[in-house]
């Protein structure tokens, strides 16, 4: 049976996860969540109707996945621009010029070590931002 995405919202999680069990024939785990179990159904009517993923793409995520168990800092290539140390980012906001340091690791701003970013474009403008967007890298500039 297809279920859309609000229909599988009014079910229960026991009755998901009764869904789960006639679809994958083995029960969910136990402590699965309503949210991830509405996800994970509605992925496996998506494949079903429209075919799973690559086997080239499959491939590449494993090898993402893979890189990324070996180094949790692992940063997929192109993923974001390659800053080396030193490089500084300008921004004028509100009539204020900012300047980020790239560090080996993270940044410097304002002679303060920051792990990302948007940590810094958040503190400059007050509100959630993208710190790549923020300071302009989303448009594919390299240092």
């Amino acid at each position: 049976m297809q279920y859309t995405n609000n229909e599988l919202k009014t079910h229960s999680v026991k009755e998901l996860k009764k869904i789960w069990g006639e679809i994958y024939l083995k029960p969910a785990h136990p402590d699965m969540r309503k949210d991830l179990l509405i996800r994970n159904l509605v992925y496996y009517q998506h494949t079903r109707e429209n075919g799973d993923l690559s086997p080239k793409i499959k491939k590449q995520l494993y090898k993402l996945y893979e890189e990324f168990k070996q180094n949790p800092d692992f940063q997929p290539t192109g993923s974001k621009p390659n800053l080396k140390p030193g490089t500084r980012l300008v921004r004028e906001w509100q009539g204020t010029v900012h300047t980020v340091t790239i560090a080996a690791k993270g940044y410097e701003y304002q002679g303060d070590s920051y792990k990302s970013l948007s940590a810094i474009a958040r503190l400059i403008t007050g509100s959630q931002w993208s710190g790549p967007a923020f300071f302009g890298l989303n448009q594919g500039v390299k240092a």
